[in-house]
């Protein structure tokens, strides 16, 4: 059997290796380093990639992958299991969803970039054009993302973990798929990988729902996080589960999402058992859905008036907006059938502030060209 190899790290059939990469160096000449642990079984099998806490305050994924780590036997396992407790070792110290040293930036929009880039055609060249273009210099961290992401051409299925909302319940994003429609066969592919993907997330167990329609994905750089990038350039299965809070630690969630991750070690036949369904939290699993934004009208108070993660009709009151005194100003009415996701855990709102997420069912196309705004058609010139 041979061994699994990332940078200069190496496993050991039958063995957990624990080690650390550095990423990159600081100012004062210490460097930032990453955890990881690679699990090697006995037997050949599967690739797994397990990540989390790639935004620093999100805690759960690095709590499950701890106990991930204690609990998975390297003497049962066919297979390698790669695990990184924190893609954020700075975010995690600070307990903030960015490090400092790139501000703001959110460090899931730094993976690399499967879309396509259409270079345009400019009627004036500037000389300077390449220095200025920001594009050309990546922070520290996008520019270790790359290179770690070279492990991508090794792993089979990847699975990152974060976290969502105080009052969400926890779920599994499913990414569309893309393709090139100008190649043949392109889509077919697409939709056999789509498919390996939903039977992947089926098999974790929690509520499934569908990343952002196109417009909405490419705006806020969705194709460039973890398992975005993973799915729609290296076309392997992956996809981003969400467990509740950020800043704490339940029980119960913990135990979901372990559950969750050794259903999909049976599902890869990488561990002996039968696949379990998860309980103690709310899963759906009666549609296909997509998360749409709820937004104030007013400034005010925002109260829940439904409970979340539960199915309503059409047309229910869900949120009341209130004054300081407690008078209804505004009630919000649920768009369609579907379900409360989360509300935000701060009540203040203003005109037009995001105050939760509602699901809907999908009706949008899960495999897209890459192209997918609609194309005009010429219209024939008359003489």
């Amino acid at each position: 059997m041979i061994s699994m190899k990332i940078f200069d790290i190496e496993g050991k059939p039958g063995a957990k290796v624990f080690e650390y990469i550095d990423m990159f160096e600081y100012p004062h000449g210490t460097k930032e380093q990453l955890p990881i642990c690679i699990i090697q079984g006995i037997e050949d099998g599967p690739t797994f990639l397990l990540s989390g806490n790639i935004h620093g305050d999100e805690l759960h994924g690095l709590v499950t992958l701890q106990e991930i780590i204690q609990e998975l036997d390297a003497n049962k396992l066919k297979g390698t299991v790669i695990i990184v407790p924190t893609l954020n070792p700075a975010g995690l110290l600070t307990l903030t969803r960015s490090p400092f040293y790139i501000g703001k930036t959110d460090p899931n929009r730094l993976w690399p970039d499967p879309k396509p880039k259409k270079k345009p055609k400019l009627k004036y060249d500037d000389a300077y054009d390449e220095i200025l273009d920001e594009e050309n210099y990546p922070n520290v961290q996008e520019v270790f993302y790359s290179k770690f992401a070279e492990i991508f051409e090794h792993v089979d299925y990847y699975i990152d973990l974060h976290c969502h909302a105080i009052r969400s319940f926890p779920f599994s994003y499913l990414d569309r798929v893309y393709y090139d429609e100008e190649k043949e066969g392109e889509k077919e592919k697409a939709e056999q990988l789509f498919e390996k993907t939903s039977s992947f997330v089926k098999a974790f167990g929690l509520t499934i729902i569908l990343e952002n329609a196109p417009k909405i994905y490419f705006k806020e750089n969705l194709h460039r996080s973890t398992t975005g990038s993973f799915v729609n350039k290296y076309r392997k299965p992956g996809f981003t589960v969400e467990l509740g809070a950020s800043g704490i630690v339940d029980a119960n969630i913990i135990a979901a999402a372990k559950q969750g991750v050794f259903n999909v070690l049976k599902w890869a036949k990488m561990i002996e058992g039968e696949v379990k369904p998860i309980t103690g939290i709310t899963v759906i699993k009666d549609e296909l859905w997509r998360e749409i934004d709820i937004r104030s009208p007013k400034s005010g108070f925002f109260i829940p008036l439904v409970k979340i993660g539960r199915i309503i009709d059409q047309n229910t009151p869900i949120i009341e907006i209130r004054d300081v005194f407690g008078n209804v100003k505004e009630t919000i009415i649920s768009p369609a059938y579907g379900i409360l996701l989360a509300v935000w855990d701060d009540i203040r709102c203003y005109t037009n502030r995001l105050i939760g997420t509602y699901l809907v069912k999908n009706t949008v196309d899960v495999v897209i060209p890459w192209e997918y705004e609609k194309k005009e058609e010429k219209k024939e010139e008359t003489s």
